[in-house]
Protein backbone atom coordinates (compact mmCIF):
# COMPACT_ATOMS: atom_id res chain seq x y z
CA UNK A 1 0.00 0.00 0.00
CA UNK A 2 2.80 2.27 0.99
CA UNK A 3 4.44 1.85 -2.71
CA UNK A 4 1.32 2.26 -4.55
CA UNK A 5 0.31 5.91 -2.61
CA UNK A 6 4.10 6.88 -2.29
CA UNK A 7 3.99 6.93 -6.39
CA UNK A 8 0.20 8.02 -7.22
CA UNK A 9 -0.97 11.43 -7.16
CA UNK A 10 -4.51 11.16 -7.50
CA UNK A 11 -6.66 10.68 -5.17
CA UNK A 12 -7.05 6.27 -4.12
CA UNK A 13 -9.55 4.85 -2.35
CA UNK A 14 -7.68 1.70 -0.82
CA UNK A 15 -10.64 -1.30 0.63
CA UNK A 16 -8.44 -3.79 2.34
CA UNK A 17 -10.84 -7.27 2.86
CA UNK A 18 -9.65 -9.09 5.89
CA UNK A 19 -11.48 -11.73 8.73
CA UNK A 20 -10.65 -11.58 12.55
CA UNK A 21 -7.61 -11.72 12.26
CA UNK A 22 -6.79 -8.14 11.91
CA UNK A 23 -5.69 -6.68 15.15
CA UNK A 24 -6.76 -3.15 16.43
CA UNK A 25 -2.99 -2.87 16.09
CA UNK A 26 -3.11 -3.23 12.41
CA UNK A 27 -6.07 -1.65 11.43
CA UNK A 28 -4.42 1.62 13.39
CA UNK A 29 -1.30 1.38 11.21
CA UNK A 30 -3.27 1.04 7.76
CA UNK A 31 -4.66 4.00 8.84
CA UNK A 32 -2.08 5.95 9.87
CA UNK A 33 -0.38 4.85 6.37
CA UNK A 34 -3.81 6.05 4.01
CA UNK A 35 -3.89 9.30 6.58
CA UNK A 36 0.05 10.22 5.95
CA UNK A 37 -0.64 10.51 2.39
CA UNK A 38 -4.07 12.00 2.49
CA UNK A 39 -5.82 8.78 0.57
CA UNK A 40 -9.27 6.88 2.29
CA UNK A 41 -8.88 3.86 3.78
CA UNK A 42 -11.99 1.45 3.94
CA UNK A 43 -11.67 -1.73 5.75
CA UNK A 44 -13.90 -4.69 4.79
CA UNK A 45 -14.25 -7.35 7.24
CA UNK A 46 -15.32 -10.50 5.27
CA UNK A 47 -16.61 -14.03 6.06
CA UNK A 48 -14.37 -16.83 5.32
CA UNK A 49 -15.16 -19.73 3.31
CA UNK A 50 -16.86 -22.75 4.86
CA UNK A 51 -14.46 -25.20 6.46
CA UNK A 52 -14.79 -28.00 3.90
CA UNK A 53 -13.54 -25.53 1.62
CA UNK A 54 -10.81 -24.03 3.38
CA UNK A 55 -9.46 -27.07 4.29
CA UNK A 56 -8.87 -28.02 0.53
CA UNK A 57 -6.75 -25.14 0.52
CA UNK A 58 -2.89 -25.37 -0.37
CA UNK A 59 -1.57 -24.12 2.52
CA UNK A 60 0.60 -21.94 0.95
CA UNK A 61 -3.39 -19.61 -0.16
CA UNK A 62 -5.91 -20.60 2.47
CA UNK A 63 -9.11 -18.98 2.97
CA UNK A 64 -7.47 -15.38 2.49
CA UNK A 65 -6.61 -16.16 -1.35
CA UNK A 66 -10.26 -16.30 -2.30
CA UNK A 67 -11.43 -12.85 -0.51
CA UNK A 68 -10.86 -11.06 -3.63
CA UNK A 69 -14.18 -12.77 -4.94
CA UNK A 70 -15.99 -10.41 -2.93
CA UNK A 71 -14.74 -7.09 -4.32
CA UNK A 72 -17.75 -7.39 -7.42
CA UNK A 73 -20.14 -7.55 -5.04
CA UNK A 74 -19.36 -5.10 -1.84
CA UNK A 75 -18.15 -2.40 -4.54
CA UNK A 76 -20.15 -0.38 -7.08
CA UNK A 77 -17.17 1.28 -8.72
CA UNK A 78 -17.52 1.41 -12.58
CA UNK A 79 -14.41 -0.41 -12.06
CA UNK A 80 -11.77 -1.68 -9.07
CA UNK A 81 -8.24 -2.17 -9.28
CA UNK A 82 -7.15 -5.87 -7.38
CA UNK A 83 -3.22 -6.12 -6.23
CA UNK A 84 -1.85 -9.03 -4.34
CA UNK A 85 -0.01 -8.18 -1.10
CA UNK A 86 3.06 -9.01 -3.03
CA UNK A 87 2.62 -6.63 -5.71
CA UNK A 88 5.25 -3.93 -5.20
CA UNK A 89 3.76 -0.83 -7.46
CA UNK A 90 6.54 1.48 -9.07
CA UNK A 91 4.26 2.87 -11.39
CA UNK A 92 0.86 5.64 -10.79
CA UNK A 93 -1.68 3.91 -10.68
CA UNK A 94 -3.59 5.58 -12.50
CA UNK A 95 -1.45 4.47 -15.57
CA UNK A 96 -3.33 1.06 -15.27
CA UNK A 97 -6.80 2.54 -14.64
CA UNK A 98 -6.90 4.33 -17.19
CA UNK A 99 -5.63 1.65 -19.61
CA UNK A 100 -8.69 -0.87 -17.76
CA UNK A 101 -11.12 1.31 -18.52
CA UNK A 102 -10.06 1.78 -22.34
CA UNK A 103 -9.86 -1.82 -22.88
CA UNK A 104 -11.70 -3.84 -24.78
CA UNK A 105 -11.66 -7.50 -25.69
CA UNK A 106 -10.73 -9.03 -28.64
CA UNK A 107 -14.31 -9.03 -29.83
CA UNK A 108 -14.70 -5.77 -29.60
CA UNK A 109 -17.11 -6.12 -26.74
CA UNK A 110 -17.07 -3.78 -22.87
CA UNK A 111 -14.78 -6.89 -21.14
CA UNK A 112 -15.98 -7.94 -17.72
CA UNK A 113 -11.85 -8.51 -16.06
CA UNK A 114 -8.87 -6.63 -17.38
CA UNK A 115 -6.06 -9.34 -16.48
CA UNK A 116 -2.25 -10.40 -17.53
CA UNK A 117 -1.60 -13.54 -18.91
CA UNK A 118 0.18 -16.13 -16.76
CA UNK A 119 4.00 -16.29 -17.93
CA UNK A 120 4.67 -20.14 -16.92
CA UNK A 121 1.79 -21.55 -19.20
CA UNK A 122 4.48 -23.30 -21.15
CA UNK A 123 6.30 -26.78 -20.33
CA UNK A 124 5.09 -28.68 -17.18
CA UNK A 125 2.56 -25.62 -16.32
CA UNK A 126 1.02 -25.42 -19.36
CA UNK A 127 0.61 -29.04 -19.39
CA UNK A 128 -1.53 -28.77 -15.86
CA UNK A 129 -3.30 -26.30 -17.45
CA UNK A 130 -4.72 -28.26 -20.54
CA UNK A 131 -5.64 -30.71 -18.03
CA UNK A 132 -7.96 -28.44 -16.29
CA UNK A 133 -9.88 -27.80 -19.78
CA UNK A 134 -8.31 -24.57 -20.40
CA UNK A 135 -5.71 -22.96 -22.63
CA UNK A 136 -2.36 -21.91 -21.68
CA UNK A 137 -2.27 -19.02 -23.97
CA UNK A 138 -5.91 -17.91 -22.47
CA UNK A 139 -4.80 -18.22 -18.98
CA UNK A 140 -4.79 -15.22 -16.51
CA UNK A 141 -2.28 -14.72 -13.90
CA UNK A 142 -5.02 -13.40 -10.55
CA UNK A 143 -2.44 -11.15 -9.04
CA UNK A 144 -3.42 -8.34 -10.52
CA UNK A 145 -7.05 -7.87 -11.81
CA UNK A 146 -9.09 -4.80 -12.85
CA UNK A 147 -12.89 -6.01 -12.17
CA UNK A 148 -15.78 -4.04 -13.78
CA UNK A 149 -18.24 -4.86 -10.79
CA UNK A 150 -21.30 -3.82 -12.39
CA UNK A 151 -20.79 -5.82 -15.60
CA UNK A 152 -19.80 -8.87 -13.75
CA UNK A 153 -22.97 -8.62 -11.40
CA UNK A 154 -25.42 -8.48 -14.31
CA UNK A 155 -23.73 -12.57 -14.76
CA UNK A 156 -22.60 -13.52 -11.52
CA UNK A 157 -24.60 -11.82 -8.94
CA UNK A 158 -22.16 -13.40 -6.19
CA UNK A 159 -18.93 -14.00 -7.52
CA UNK A 160 -17.91 -15.75 -4.15
CA UNK A 161 -20.85 -18.68 -4.43
CA UNK A 162 -20.17 -18.92 -8.42
CA UNK A 163 -16.28 -19.51 -7.41
CA UNK A 164 -17.05 -21.92 -4.30
CA UNK A 165 -19.59 -24.06 -6.16
CA UNK A 166 -16.68 -24.53 -8.92
CA UNK A 167 -13.82 -25.64 -6.56
CA UNK A 168 -14.84 -28.66 -5.49
CA UNK A 169 -15.05 -29.59 -9.27
CA UNK A 170 -11.39 -29.20 -10.12
CA UNK A 171 -9.13 -31.54 -10.61
CA UNK A 172 -7.36 -33.21 -7.81
CA UNK A 173 -4.26 -33.81 -6.62
CA UNK A 174 -2.68 -30.99 -7.06
CA UNK A 175 -5.21 -28.15 -6.35
CA UNK A 176 -1.77 -25.53 -6.57
CA UNK A 177 -4.26 -22.32 -7.43
CA UNK A 178 -7.45 -22.74 -6.44
CA UNK A 179 -9.49 -19.38 -6.69
CA UNK A 180 -6.82 -18.42 -10.13
CA UNK A 181 -8.29 -21.82 -11.66
CA UNK A 182 -11.70 -21.59 -10.76
CA UNK A 183 -11.57 -17.66 -12.12
CA UNK A 184 -10.02 -19.42 -15.40
CA UNK A 185 -12.60 -21.95 -15.48
CA UNK A 186 -15.31 -19.17 -15.43
CA UNK A 187 -14.02 -16.69 -17.40
CA UNK A 188 -12.66 -18.94 -20.54
CA UNK A 189 -15.23 -18.33 -22.42
CA UNK A 190 -16.30 -14.76 -21.74
CA UNK A 191 -15.28 -11.30 -22.92
CA UNK A 192 -11.53 -10.24 -21.36
CA UNK A 193 -9.12 -7.47 -21.29
CA UNK A 194 -5.53 -8.75 -21.72
CA UNK A 195 -3.05 -5.83 -20.09
CA UNK A 196 0.31 -5.69 -20.77
CA UNK A 197 2.98 -8.00 -18.66
CA UNK A 198 4.60 -4.64 -17.23
CA UNK A 199 1.14 -4.30 -15.41
CA UNK A 200 2.30 -7.72 -13.49
CA UNK A 201 5.61 -8.62 -13.61
CA UNK A 202 5.92 -11.80 -12.59
CA UNK A 203 9.26 -12.28 -10.82
CA UNK A 204 9.25 -16.09 -10.60
CA UNK A 205 10.21 -16.29 -14.25
CA UNK A 206 13.10 -16.75 -15.80
CA UNK A 207 15.40 -16.13 -12.73
CA UNK A 208 13.89 -12.56 -12.82
CA UNK A 209 13.87 -12.70 -8.79
CA UNK A 210 18.01 -12.50 -9.54
CA UNK A 211 18.02 -9.13 -11.03
CA UNK A 212 18.67 -5.73 -9.38
CA UNK A 213 15.59 -3.19 -9.51
CA UNK A 214 17.19 -0.99 -12.17
CA UNK A 215 16.90 -4.10 -14.79
CA UNK A 216 13.21 -5.02 -14.19
CA UNK A 217 10.88 -4.31 -17.19
CA UNK A 218 7.63 -4.30 -14.99
CA UNK A 219 6.05 -1.77 -13.14
CA UNK A 220 3.63 -3.91 -10.92
CA UNK A 221 6.15 -6.25 -9.52
CA UNK A 222 4.48 -9.64 -8.77
CA UNK A 223 6.77 -11.56 -6.03
CA UNK A 224 5.66 -14.65 -6.99
CA UNK A 225 7.58 -17.32 -5.07
CA UNK A 226 10.05 -15.37 -3.25
CA UNK A 227 8.56 -13.04 -1.12
CA UNK A 228 10.01 -9.30 -0.85
CA UNK A 229 9.71 -9.67 2.75
CA UNK A 230 11.66 -12.73 3.48
CA UNK A 231 15.58 -13.18 4.09
CA UNK A 232 17.74 -13.84 2.40
CA UNK A 233 16.47 -10.99 0.04
CA UNK A 234 16.52 -11.69 -3.39
CA UNK A 235 18.21 -9.51 -5.17
CA UNK A 236 15.09 -8.00 -7.09
CA UNK A 237 13.39 -7.12 -3.79
CA UNK A 238 15.91 -4.10 -2.89
CA UNK A 239 14.19 -1.37 -4.01
CA UNK A 240 10.99 -2.68 -2.02
CA UNK A 241 13.66 -2.23 0.89
CA UNK A 242 12.70 1.67 0.19
CA UNK A 243 8.89 1.50 1.57
CA UNK A 244 9.97 -0.30 4.64
CA UNK A 245 12.22 2.29 5.27
CA UNK A 246 9.49 4.94 4.58
CA UNK A 247 6.78 3.35 6.47
CA UNK A 248 8.91 3.24 9.65
CA UNK A 249 11.12 6.51 9.38
CA UNK A 250 7.55 8.68 7.90
CA UNK A 251 4.73 6.91 9.74
CA UNK A 252 5.62 5.54 12.86
CA UNK A 253 8.34 7.01 14.75
CA UNK A 254 7.17 9.59 17.18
Amino acid sequence: MVSLFRRTASPVTAHILHDAGLTPVGKARLATVAEYFGQILRLHAVPEPPPEIAAGLPPQFGPGSLYRLHLPRLLGEEQVIYLDCDVCCTLDIRELWEEAAQGRAASGAEPLLSCVRNQTAEGAGGRAIVKKGLDPAHYFNSGVLVFHPRRLRALFPDLMAAVLRLLPELPRPPLLYPDQDALNLLFRRLPLHWLGERFNYQLHVAGRWLLPPDQLEGRLLHFCGRKPWCEPLCPSALGHLENYRFLEQCCFEK
